[in-house]
């Protein structure tokens, strides 16, 4: 999006011209105001063009000026060095807002994360209370599954996690080697059916049994 500039010596007012609206600042350092353009017209963000029963302001009546001295693209003057050196002067500054803000909003997320976690971490500790209290009751009496009317409550063995912690010696027993295009390796399917046949925990696994599993879900509007 190309930028065209003109400055004009209203009120000390400088006026950048793009495609969306007009940047409006103090030609000597001050603060700069957008004004965007759309087919209803001009509108300024300033305190005045909001306070405004018409929405005008110095910005809008310098853009006003500013379209009336300069009707068409070919009047726009070219930048000068000195110009463009000031607006790249204006870009660094802007650049070392933009990253205070960026490490100010980091620092406001992480603060926003802990406290999440936090606060997380004390509903859980909750919920938990609840949860036993579900789950005792349910083995109690012999539930698998229990619809109530908040919600439907249920219990599921889960299967033995076969860990393999020395492949070299489970591979030493052959019933549990399958071999992957000149390559052996540990069969763990057959080996997970031998030992939930069997019970055996052969050289190089350990079985670790999994408790059982206690899930609830909750109906719309029942809590």
């Amino acid at each position: 999006m190309e930028v065209m500039q003109r400055a004009i010596d209203l009120e000390s007012l400088l006026i950048l011209e793009s495609d969306e609206g007009f940047l409006v600042g103090g030609s000597n350092g001050g603060n700069t105001v957008e004004v965007k353009r759309s087919e209803a017209g001009l509108t300024c963000q300033c305190f005045i063009a909001k306070v405004s029963p018409d929405g005008e302001c110095e910005h809008v009546r310098a853009v006003l000026e500013y379209l009336a001295h300069v009707p068409g693209e070919d009047d726009r003057p070219s930048l000068s060095q000195a110009d463009a050196d000031y607006y790249l002067s204006k870009l660094a500054e802007l650049d070392a807002i933009q990253a205070v803000n960026v490490e100010s909003a980091n620092t406001q997320i992480e603060r926003i994360k802990l406290w999440l976690e936090m606060e997380n971490a004390k509903i859980q500790r909750k919920k938990d209370y609840y949860i036993l209290a579900l789950d005792n009751w349910m083995h109690m009496n012999e539930f698998s599954t229990k619809q109530l009317v908040a919600g439907t409550l249920k219990v599921r063995s889960q299967q033995p996690e076969i860990r393999i912690d020395d492949e070299a010696k489970v591979m030493m027993d052959e019933r549990f080697v399958r071999v992957i295009p000149e390559n052996r390796a540990v069969d763990k399917a057959a080996l997970r059916k031998y030992c939930m046949d069997t019970g055996e925990e052969i050289p190089g696994i350990e079985i670790i049994v999994k408790p059982h599993k206690f899930s609830y879900k909750l109906n719309q509007g029942g809590a």
